[in-house]
């Protein structure tokens, strides 16, 4: 998902690490030097923030020493 919109990939690219190219009009996805796809942008509001969500990306976030467990869990 960028900006509210979905981008489907395909099973083939599951997992793999991509980079997204947020251009006027398109999303442009590319891994290494392929180009993935590229998308019209539904939305042309500036983009001001940014969260990765996807396999693998939540384990390999790093806290710093002082985070401590939540307690509603």
């Amino acid at each position: 998902m960028i900006n509210g919109q979905f981008i489907k990939l395909g099973p083939r690219h599951a997992g793999k690490f991509v980079t997204v190219v947020v251009e006027d009009t398109h999303y442009r996805i590319v891994q290494g030097e392929d180009e993935l796809a590229v998308r019209l942008r539904r939305s042309l509001v500036p983009i001001t923030r940014l969260y990765i969500k996807g396999m693998g990306t939540e384990k390999d976030r790093q806290g710093s020493p002082d985070d401590k467990p939540s307690k509603k869990s």
